[in-house]
């Protein structure tokens, strides 16, 4: 009996190990990924911008941080955990006319409701210039081909007249 017990004891750790570990709270960061390299344009005074999704979280909002190469923190919007694999849109206070090259991260911060509290950083390299937009033309050739069907024979049709 001890030995049931014990092995019960088991299945039931290692279906609270299970359950926990499906309700963990993931972030996905769906156009800046961790790792990534990437261009903005320098001509651009639109603020920067970067779309999280999350999943297994509880109903909460997240602290969004964007960290620039010196180490300088920027406070962005907030962003929902909730409902599962939908867009999150955060706003930083920074325009894309301020950036420049080098590496970048983004915090993501929260309580995650009464819940396991969550702290994601994607790292990622910006490339940041003028964009530029380059219109290649290439000349084309029209030609006109003009086939003629000739019919010639070596030897001559004959024919006979019959009555």
């Amino acid at each position: 009996m001890h030995s049931l017990s014990t092995f019960a004891c088991r299945i039931g750790l290692l279906a609270l190990t299970a359950r926990s570990a499906l309700a963990d709270c993931v972030s996905f960061g769906m156009d800046f990924q961790d790792g990534g390299s990437y261009f903005q344009n320098s001509l651009s005074s639109d603020p920067f911008t970067f779309v999280s999704q999350f999943e297994g979280c509880d109903n909460d909002t997240a602290t969004n941080v964007f960290v620039d190469p010196n180490g300088d923190q920027y406070l962005c919007t907030d962003t929902n955990l909730q409902p599962d694999d939908t867009d999150e849109l955060s706003t930083c206070p920074l325009d894309k006319d301020q950036l420049w090259s080098g590496p970048w991260s983004i915090l993501i911060l929260s309580n995650n409701g009464n819940d396991a509290p969550i702290a994601y950083e994607r790292d990622f390299e910006l490339s940041v210039g003028p964009q530029n937009t380059s219109t290649v033309c290439f000349p084309s050739l029209l030609s006109t081909q003009v086939v003629t069907n000739e019919r010639s024979s070596t030897h001559p049709q004959v024919f006979q007249k019959t009555s």
